[in-house]
């Protein structure tokens, strides 16, 4: 598995519709205009996953993708359509041609199905996974981590068709569409020993997705190697208090998702982050 991600578990950013490796759906990528170094990120979700496809969250030095003297910075949070009955951890660092990888599966239930609350933390010396308040592997201060230090990332989340059946499952394009939900993410501050009550985190915002912050977000217009998809802001929109990611087929775009009459799913914690 190892060898072919090297080349597909980086988000290679390239701007063009033609570098997209054999584009034949869209899909969708919500990414922030920010960047920062370590945090506390707490995602209410519910993944898309169908055979092929890779729903994520994660951290991104912006510049990886450029190689040359630039470095490979990433962390990952990846819910894959060949098996959404858990998740993928990743670090990447390294360069563009010569990715350093460490991948970790957490078997839970099936992740498409209903929302769950995805938790990772980065700190200088750590790397911490959480799903739904329980704790699924934590980096400590090894070379990925230390290597970790030298960028800050910006966060984001897509939905897009893999080109590696072996890692995400056989594509079929006629599956689609499918469609990756945010209820509200949270972003805290690192701040060692001065928040609540002595933690390190102070939290900074909350998005509940009422409305769109393009202060705060943009949306993704490209493609990257390995993906069949590219990225269009159609695929990405606000509704019912959610942001929410759709793959679908060509000519075929908009959030409408299979469900009939637009009726979402509920996430049953509400439509606000809890205080």
């Amino acid at each position: 598995m190892k060898t072919f991600r090297f080349l597909l578990t980086s988000i290679v950013l390239i701007a063009s519709a033609s570098n997209a490796a054999g584009t034949t759906c869209s899909g969708a990528e919500l990414y922030s205009l920010e960047t920062v170094q370590y945090g506390r990120w707490e995602i209410r979700m519910m993944a898309g996953a169908k055979s092929g496809t890779v729903s994520s969250f994660f951290t991104y030095y912006n510049n990886s993708h450029e190689g040359g003297t630039e470095p490979w910075r990433e962390i990952d949070i990846e819910v894959l359509g060949k098996n959404p009955k858990g998740l993928q951890s990743n670090l990447i660092t390294g360069t563009s041609k010569v990715r350093k990888t460490s991948e970790g599966f957490h078997d839970a239930v099936d992740l498409s199905k209903s929302f769950h609350t995805y938790v990772f933390e980065w700190t200088p010396d750590s790397v911490v996974w959480e799903l739904d308040g329980e704790r699924l592997r934590k980096s400590g201060a090894d070379s990925h981590v230390v290597d970790l230090r030298s960028k800050p990332q910006s966060w984001r989340m897509n939905l897009w068709a893999s080109a590696w059946p072996d890692w995400s499952g056989p594509f079929d394009v006629k599956s689609l569409p499918a469609c990756q939900m945010i209820n509200w993410i949270k972003y805290s501050k690192y701040t060692p020993g001065k928040g609540p009550r002595g933690s390190n985190w102070t939290e900074s915002w909350v998005d509940d997705f009422d409305t769109f912050d393009d202060v705060r977000w943009g949306k993704g217009t490209w493609g990257f190697e390995g993906n069949f998809a590219q990225f269009t802001p159609v695929n990405l929109d606000l509704r019912d208090g959610m942001a929410v990611l759709a793959l679908t087929r060509k000519g075929e775009e908009g959030i409408g998702c299979g469900y009939s009459r637009g009726m979402y799913p509920e996430d049953p914690m509400g439509r606000k982050a809890p205080k």
